[in-house]
This record gives C-alpha cells, structure tokens and sequence, in this order.
C-alpha cells in the first residue's frame, strides 16, 4: 500500500511536470510569435521606408533630368539666337558690300563719262 501511494505520488509529480512542461512550451510558443510578429512588423516598417526612400529618388531624379532638358532647351534657344543674329549680320554686311560695289561701278561710270 505505501508502494502504491509512492507510485501514486510519482505520477501525480510527473503529470504536473508534464502541465508545467507543456505550459512552459506554450508560453515560449506565444514569446516565439510575438517575437516573429515584430520582426515581421520592423520588416514591413523598413520595406517601407526603404519604398519611400526610393520614390523620393526617383523624384529626385526625375526633377534633374527636368532640369537638364530645360537647361537644354535654354541652351539651344540661346544657339539659335546666336546664329539668326549671325545671319543677320552677314547678310547686312553683304547687303552694304553690294552697295558700295554697286556706288563705285557708278562712281566708275561718272569718271568714264566726264572723260570722254
């Protein structure tokens, strides 16, 4: 009888090891989770972050390249005023060269005719 109230005893003993064990592996189950959720969270926070960062450089990058093509555009409105005010220039000076051969051909002629 004193055997079958130790053995009892040692069951009663190793069943609430068992609770405690199986509680002990739940609990560390729920920590596991948590522990996993929040690494799942930061996860997301920094994909995030790591999206914006992006986005915004890409916006960077977009307004530079804007900027480029605009500073480009100036660039060449510039150039074509440079050079219609080129062409300008040459044809005025060919329109005057054309003149003044035009007025010592006559000057010519009038020596040519108070000679003869």
């Amino acid at each position: 009888m004193k055997q079958n109230i130790e053995l009892e005893a040692k069951i009663a003993n190793a069943e609430k090891e068992r609770q405690s064990e199986e509680l002990l592996a739940k609990d560390r189950a729920k920590e596991l989770k948590s522990l996993q959720e929040e690494e799942a969270a930061e996860k997301l926070e920094a994909e995030k972050k790591e999206q914006e960062f992006l986005a915004a450089q890409a916006i960077q990058e977009t307004k530079a390249a804007a900027a480029k093509k605009a500073a480009a555009k100036a660039n060449l409105a510039k150039m074509k005023r440079k050079h219609e005010l080129q062409r300008r220039k040459a044809e005025a000076q060919l329109q005057m060269l054309k003149v003044k051969q035009q007025m010592e051909a006559e000057a010519a002629i009038e020596v040519e005719k108070t000679k003869s």
